[in-house]
This record gives C-alpha cells, sequence and structure tokens, in this order.
C-alpha cells in the first residue's frame, strides 16, 4: 500500500490524521507520566521533544495550560470533592 493511501484509510477508521494522532497517544502518555511524578524534562526527552519548552508549548496548545498548573488544578479539584 502506498503512504497516500494508508494515510486517507488511517484517517477514515480513527477521524484523525496520523499526526494528529501521534500527538494525542504522546498527549496520554504525557499525562500519565506527569502524575507519576515524573519531572517534565524526563517526560519531554522521553517523548522525543528537543526541549522541554517545546513539550510544553504543545501541551499548553492542547490542554490550554502548562503541566504544573494542569496537576495544581486537579489537585484542586479533589481537594474541594474529596476522595470518591
Amino acid at each position: 500500500m502506498n503512504p497516500r493511501s494508508l494515510h486517507r484509510r488511517f484517517t477514515a477508521a480513527t477521524g484523525l490524521s496520523l499526526a494528529r494522532w501521534v500527538q494525542q497517544a504522546r498527549l496520554v502518555q504525557a499525562v500519565t507520566l506527569l502524575a507519576r511524578n515524573t519531572p517534565v524534562t524526563a517526560v519531554a526527552i522521553g517523548l522525543g521533544y528537543a526541549t522541554p519548552s517545546a513539550f510544553t508549548a504543545m501541551f499548553r496548545r492542547a490542554l490550554g495550560t502548562t503541566p504544573s498548573a494542569y496537576f495544581a488544578d486537579v489537585e484542586e479539584a479533589h481537594r474541594q470533592t474529596g476522595p470518591q
């Protein structure tokens, strides 16, 4: 199968371009690692970003906030609602 056909079929099957799907997969992995208190620098390098700032920029574009602010908001929400 040629690459163009593969990309078309992938988009038809998933509703996402291959590039968008890869970004979403990286974002899921990043949130998982950050939730385990893995340092942002380690997450950024481990996911293939050239710098932590490049990773943070992608994170902000995708989720509207920085990794540290995202988890501060999550922790605050847990404090307000209590253990579930």
